[in-house]
């Protein structure tokens, strides 16, 4: 596992901020990485992490943000899962609670990415129980999606700007109609616009 890619900060030193993500599945992080590389940003850093679940990642973020300039900024990319799971759910609201305490941010997908993706498609990605659901309902679309493609990006490229349409107009609804529930309460839902955005700004 690599280290955390921390820009050196000596004294007298001008430093751009470093923006730090990480996820937890393969998929988000060959999607960033694209996104990354298509936008030639160099301020954004996609950490290696051996944890899977919501509290692992943000106790991760929290530990390499205790270490790192103030002017850093932390996020950790996820998926809902299966909330029908006592476990899941006291995961998402532990990572959460440590999260806001912490000022770590969260780009959360309900169930899983495939929600964002099928943004690219359509405004209504429907709720899904299981990751496998969504999976189905994208390859109505995208017929060779696979999870972790290295093709994603570069085949949902041109339409970025309609999946960001997409998720801004759902949480603008999700936040109208349900505006006493945390994320983890909702489905479908993504927050990985917010991510997107956040990394432009570094730049």
């Amino acid at each position: 596992m690599r280290r955390n890619n921390f820009i050196p900060r000596g004294r007298g030193r001008n430093v751009r901020p470093v923006l730090h993500i990480y996820c937890e599945g393969e998929t988000e992080e060959v999607y960033l990485n694209a996104y990354k590389r298509f936008k030639r940003y160099s301020c954004c850093e996609i950490e290696r992490s051996h944890h899977t679940d919501p509290v692992g990642l943000v106790e991760e973020a929290i530990k390499a943000k205790n270490t790192a300039p103030a002017s850093d900024s932390f996020w950790a990319a996820y998926d809902l899962e299966d909330m029908s799971l006592e476990n899941k759910r006291k995961a998402h609201v532990e990572a959460y609670r440590l999260a806001e305490a912490n000022d770590i941010h969260i780009a959360l997908s309900a169930i899983s990415i495939e929600v964002w993706i099928l943004l690219h498609f359509t405004s209504k990605p429907g709720r899904y129980l299981q990751s496998d659901s969504a999976v189905r309902a994208l390859r109505k679309y995208y017929p060779n999606y696979m999870k972790g493609n290295g093709n994603v990006f570069n085949t949902l490229q041109h339409l970025i700007p309609d999946a960001r349409r997409n998720a801004v107009n759902l949480l603008h609804h999700l936040e109208r109609d349900y505006m006493d529930k945390k994320p983890y309460e909702l489905n479908p839902y993504t927050a990985f616009h917010l991510l997107l955005d956040a990394i432009d700004l570094m730049e």
